[in-house]
């Protein structure tokens, strides 16, 4: 049936999934595909999907609004699952935040549905505002992508650390007034004062300056047309700097790590607030998708009629350039409709004829609407499949055994409320 994946290239263009999925966040993406592989046998439930499908379907307005915030939303399952491993950083967080901050603007679009599934999810959904403000006052807006290096923590956020901040700056900012200093007191303008990871803080003379060096430089470093020099001052001042960067680092990584713990004590509550933005998605893509193609809200039941009024195949409708498909009237029940036998030349479309009636019923069961002008479904608990020919003679299976075996497989398996093409 290609539900997922096409057969040719097994990507998602040709298939079911790369119909509906108009899913604007990884969440729903992911909810999507559950919905497909494991379509619901319970009416009730079913109806309640439909009606939030239904809900979103019958006002555009808010659909397009509900699905302009879901865009900015990050696939906060991914997100809580990196800090719980210990591997999410700086970025990771300022992601969680800011997709957080949307959820208040996100439940006041769809504030009072009338839905009953819709009113359940909306009050699965938390603001989270502990752990919004907790990372708004601890994590600085464009963190780097390591968390070892330091950068990482508003200096205000923690005393110690502001204090270790002003430490650092303060040395920089005597740094370089020490240059201004040093060439004023050796008249040596192209004198300069630099720092290397290897060397530390150094004063750089070139040679056709050498003799203006004073008596209390100590030589550090000679190059090809310079010669590097400390101080005694500079030197003690350096390893104030260096050890008040040191202690920043150390500090800012103890810190985030505090903060990382405290997020992951809310793990639950966001997997709970992803899982439900997931399925709001869902059902909003499957009520755009519904308004894009002129779909129908199929009713639903425990018999066993299966009625189709201009039943349309999903998937190739879509595919087809230039050409209308041509609908197609089906009608099934457990009496004088049991078995329909569908002949033709070939290319007559009756692959197509047949599959389309297992892929609305499909779609019926995982609560979307169906490309139809009127159907009722009498819900089946399996769909079984045998379309097509196919050989395995590795395993000394030709092709009509193949089909055999399958057959047999369906007959041994399938119950009154199975469906089989």
């Amino acid at each position: 049936l290609e539900l997922l994946a096409n057969v040719q290239d097994n990507t998602k263009r040709g298939s079911l999934l790369g119909v509906l999925d108009l899913t604007q966040t990884a969440m729903g993406g992911r909810k999507l595909r559950q919905y497909i592989i494991e379509p619901l046998t319970d009416v009730e439930r079913i109806r309640a999907r439909q009606e939030g499908v239904e809900e979103f379907f019958s006002d555009s307005l808010k659909r397009g609004k509900v699905r302009e915030v879901l865009k900015k939303i990050s696939d906060l399952e991914r997100l809580i699952s990196r800090l719980c491993c210990g591997t999410a950083n700086g970025r990771d967080l300022v992601s969680l935040k800011n997709s957080l901050k949307l959820i208040p603007k996100f439940k006041e679009l769809i504030a009072e549905p009338k839905s009953q599934m819709l009113q359940q999810l909306l009050k699965e959904v938390d603001d989270l505002k502990e752990t919004v403000d907790l990372i708004e006052d601890a994590i600085v807006p464009e963190p780097p992508p390591t968390i070892k290096e330091g950068g990482i923590i508003k200096p205000e956020y923690n005393g110690e650390l502001n204090e270790l901040y002003q430490m650092a700056r303060g040395g920089k900012e005597w740094v370089a007034e020490l240059e201004a200093k040093e060439r004023r007191r050796t008249g040596i303008n192209s004198l300069k004062v630099g720092y290397t990871s290897v060397f530390g803080y150094y004063i750089e003379v070139t040679k056709a300056n050498l003799k203006q060096v004073p008596t209390d430089y100590i030589r550090k470093q000679t190059l090809i047309n310079a010669e590097r020099f400390v101080t005694p001052e500079l030197k003690e001042k350096e390893a104030l700097i260096l050890g008040a960067e040191e202690r920043k680092v150390e500090l800012e990584y103890r810190i985030f790590q505090e903060i990382r713990d405290k997020i992951v004590r809310e793990a639950g509550k966001i997997q709970q607030v992803a899982r439900a933005i997931g399925e709001i998605d869902v059902l909003s893509s499957l009520a755009e998708v519904a308004a894009n193609n002129d779909y129908v809200k199929p009713t639903l039941n425990d018999g066993e009629v299966i009625s189709i009024k201009a039943g349309r195949h999903p998937v190739v409708e879509k595919m087809l350039m230039g050409e209308k498909f041509v609908p197609n009237d089906t009608y099934l029940d457990g009496c004088e409709n049991q078995i329909l036998i569908i002949t033709g030349p070939n290319m007559a479309g009756k692959s197509t004829y047949i599959r389309q009636v297992a892929l609305i019923v499909l779609m019926a069961q995982m609560g979307s609407f169906v490309p139809a002008e009127q159907a009722t479904i009498g819900t089946v608990d399996r769909i079984f499949t045998r379309i097509s020919t196919r050989d395995s003679i590795a395993r000394g299976e030709s092709t009509f055994m193949v089909e055999m075996i399958e057959t047999a497989n369906i007959l041994n398996n399938a119950t009154p409320k199975s469906l089989l093409i």
